[in-house]
């Protein structure tokens, strides 16, 4: 189990949150991932209730494996006018599905714990529960042998994609490959940490640190969007006219 002083806890300010940083770094391979509400719980996007919808009704469908293995053939099938570098493996196209939105049976997570607060406090506003940041640590990595063999994984283990974008090195960003995406990760060494009170002051702190949309987003859509929560929040530096 976890040390004693790596527990489930809830900061109430980015002081706190910045003094977990050590604690984790000192007690072994920790991954993190930042959801913003404590009620999501580890649960790819394609094994989710609403990833599949019945015509008519419009009633959840369950997941379904031979429904993915189509999706994924369509998809690896279409993208060829779309990517300059065809990827390798099953693993590197889902990677690519998975960055561009795809529902697949990855979960992104982060090697770091102020970049998964990002991704808690991002839309906080807008939780009706508290934002969290779940942490793992020693999840087995996915074999070289079976990059291309998904159902032979075991239950859920770690990918490094290849940086096929600029975002995925600079959000320190990984995956978990799940082997049953529609059954919760319930990992023997997890850590909750609840953002408690202020997400929206923790966003602001994040950001004079440099973790922000446009940082963890490096393209032009991410410097838009960054620039327009500036706008809002009035936290532009001034620009001689």
């Amino acid at each position: 189990m976890c040390e004693s002083d790596l527990k489930d806890t809830t900061v109430n300010s980015f002081e706190e949150l910045a003094g977990l940083v050590q604690k984790f770094r000192k007690h072994g391979n920790w991954i993190f991932r930042g959801v913003s509400q404590s009620t999501h719980q580890l649960i790819p996007k394609i094994g989710r209730q609403d990833s599949r919808k019945g015509k008519g009704a419009g009633q959840n469908l369950p997941y379904d494996r031979v429904a993915e293995r189509t999706m994924i053939r369509h998809f690896i099938r279409s993208a060829a006018p779309y990517v300059k570098h065809a990827p390798a493996t099953k693993l590197e196209w889902l990677a690519l599905a998975q960055h561009h939105g795809m529902s697949t049976r990855l979960l992104d997570w982060s090697m770091s714990l102020l970049v998964a607060a990002y991704f808690a406090v991002r839309d906080a506003r807008d939780s009706t529960s508290s934002p969290m940041i779940y942490c793992v640590r020693d999840v087995p990595l996915v074999p070289e042998e079976n990059h291309d063999r998904l159902d032979a994984l075991d239950e859920v283990m770690l990918y490094y994609p290849p940086h096929i974008s600029p975002r995925i090195p600079a959000q320190s960003g990984l995956f978990t490959v799940h082997r049953n995406p529609d059954q919760p990760f319930v990992p023997a060494e997890l850590v909750r940490i609840t953002i408690g009170k202020s997400p929206l002051t923790l966003k602001f702190n994040l950001n004079s640190c440099g973790i922000h949309h446009a940082s963890l987003f490096p393209d032009i859509d991410g410097l838009a969007a960054h620039q327009s929560w500036l706008y809002k929040w009035g936290e532009h530096l001034p620009y001689d006219e």
